[in-house]
């Protein structure tokens, strides 16, 4: 059966046009992915605009012209209410809450139409949904399709879709770097009900860099000792480790803006010369930093030799069956810095590690196995706003297994069913990963957030955003610790975890969690 081009709405809810053309008309022809203009905003769980108190234009507007309250508090919770039967409650545009029972996916184990599915949504059909990146920066002139309703994100990273079905599939595709074309992403959050979801991605504006020079004052660093510096801000954060007595000339990185304000930490200590643990604390400092592409921002740290107080951190650790077993702990700042100050690849089962009382901090503590974030296995678990006084417990998630198809196979197409299993302490839903490593062509990558076990590669915005055929990818499952379904994941706050973007803690949550990333397998297109 073949597809009907998608209909754009934004422009004329009637229009229908190819998907190239329409992504080419949302991105105002800047790029076929159509995103350039992005704008930063608040962390999805930091209130700001149409989240406050769980309300979005109760008087009317663009984002909901027909007023009525969306998901208020305690309503269509990440419980995964309102769903497909009935839902527990949850509002939408003040009607009852409950919504159809007609509508289904249509998703399971073929080749997505990106479709709505079924009938639309008994009430208010309307979903009034926003895109955000990992740090809340709102997306805006992002593509996003709904059954065949291919619409853009406003300058508030916001969309919306009408007459959609009780549960349905939403799709999105972005440049990264349209100038460049040199990261493309795709996203699809498939078996949703929720009428208000929040779509968070990874990544969702380019990367900047600003040349910084670190100068400690008045420390003279011996043998068996060192300074540990991180920055920290609303939309970056860095470790450098072994910062000498002389400083350092490197360069920091962030998303969003042109600028980027930060706060540097740094603390200078003693090691043991065999294990390289801490074994005393001298000195603490910050400093304010203003990040720029252009010219080179100097941070000064006081590090005059004194003495810090600080207290033994223990904790267990129980393993969830890997190898390459890791302990690390960092200090957490309010700015977002996360400062590492433990990296003991010995891995104890059983730790006491030594950790400076500063205030207004507080301590992360992570324990993982395997030894590469991205093409696994890997797992890692970490708590978090502890005091040296605390005494964690952690245990180690187990990894999802791919089970078909089998590693090189070639001709992946439509049908191509791919498959895994999961552990027992973790029954979705998963995202799937699909990474195009072929060198002809920019880096492209695509997720898939499934509550299903098997599933083909999707429809993107109507096929604006595709695999490229004949090339080789590598794909694999990853998991941000439990929720009890898709709709949980799209909730407010995101579903990201904090070690889930990088081997250390990022950004200002510190709430602990999981991540899993399953072993991998490549693939080739077919041509």
């Amino acid at each position: 059966m073949g597809r009907s081009a998608p209909k754009t709405i934004g422009l004329s809810r009637t229009l229908r046009w190819s998907p190239l053309a329409a992504l080419l008309a949302l991105g105002a022809c800047n790029s076929v992915l159509g995103i350039e203009d992005l704008h930063d905003g608040p962390r999805p769980d930091s209130g700001g605009d149409d989240s406050t108190g769980g309300t979005k234009n109760p008087t009317g507007g663009k984002n909901n012209p027909s007023g009525g309250s969306v998901s208020t508090a305690g309503n269509s919770s990440d419980a995964g209410a309102n769903s497909a039967t009935g839902g527990a409650g949850g509002k939408s545009s003040g009607t009852s809450g409950t919504t159809g029972t007609s509508g289904t996916s249509g998703t399971s184990g073929t080749m997505n139409d990106g479709g709505a599915g079924g009938e639309p949504a008994a009430g208010d059909p309307t979903v009034h949904g926003h895109v955000v990146d990992f740090w809340g920066h709102k997306l805006s002139n992002v593509p996003v399709q709904i059954g065949d309703m291919l619409t853009a994100t406003d300058e508030n990273g916001a969309f919306v879709i009408e007459n959609v079905a009780a549960t349905y599939e939403v799709s999105l595709a972005f440049d990264l770097d349209p100038n460049a074309n040199a990261h493309l992403f795709g996203w699809v959050f498939q078996g949703l009900t929720r009428r208000d979801p929040t779509l968070q991605v990874i990544r969702g504006l380019s990367t900047r860099s600003g040349n910084i020079l670190l100068t400690p004052k008045n420390a003279t660093v011996g043998t068996n000792q060192t300074i540990s510096v991180a920055l920290g801000g609303a939309d970056g954060n860095k470790n450098f480790s072994s910062v000498g007595a002389n400083g350092i000339d490197t360069s920091a990185e962030w998303e969003g803006g042109d600028t980027s304000q930060q706060t540097a930490h740094g603390v200078y200590y003693q090691y043991d010369a065999s294990s390289e643990l801490p074994t005393s604390y001298f000195a603490y400092d910050s400093s304010l930093v203003a990040l720029a592409e252009t010219g080179k921002a100097n941070i000064s740290l006081n590090l005059t030799k004194g003495t810090l107080d600080a207290g033994n951190l223990q904790g267990t650790v129980t393993s969830g069956g890997g190898s390459d077993r890791a302990n690390q702990a960092f200090l957490r700042f309010t700015t977002g810095a996360a400062l590492r100050l433990i990296e003991d690849n010995a891995g104890p089962n059983t730790f006491s590690y030594l950790l400076p009382n500063i205030p207004n901090t507080t301590i992360s503590v992570a324990a993982s196995e395997g030894s590469n974030e991205v093409y696994g296995p890997y797992a890692l678990v970490h708590a978090d706003g502890l005091a040296t006084t605390s005494k964690p417990a952690l245990k180690i998630p187990t990894p999802c297994t791919l089970t078909g198809p089998a590693t090189d196979t070639s001709g992946v197409n439509a049908t191509t069913k791919f498959s895994f299993t999961n552990p027992a302490s973790n029954t979705g839903p998963f995202v799937v990963r699909f990474t195009n490593i072929d060198d002809n062509g920019p880096l492209q990558t695509l997720w898939v957030v499934t509550a299903q076990k098997q599933l083909s590669i999707p429809v993107v915005t109507g096929g604006g955003f595709k695999l490229r055929p004949g090339q080789l990818h590598r794909w694999n499952v990853t998991t941000y610790g439990t929720f009890a379904s898709v709709d949980a994941m799209a909730g407010p706050k995101g579903f990201l975890d904090s070690f889930g973007a990088e081997s250390e803690p990022v950004g200002a949550s510190t709430s602990g969690g999981e991540f899993t990333v399953s072993g991998s397998r490549g693939f080739t297109t077919a041509p």
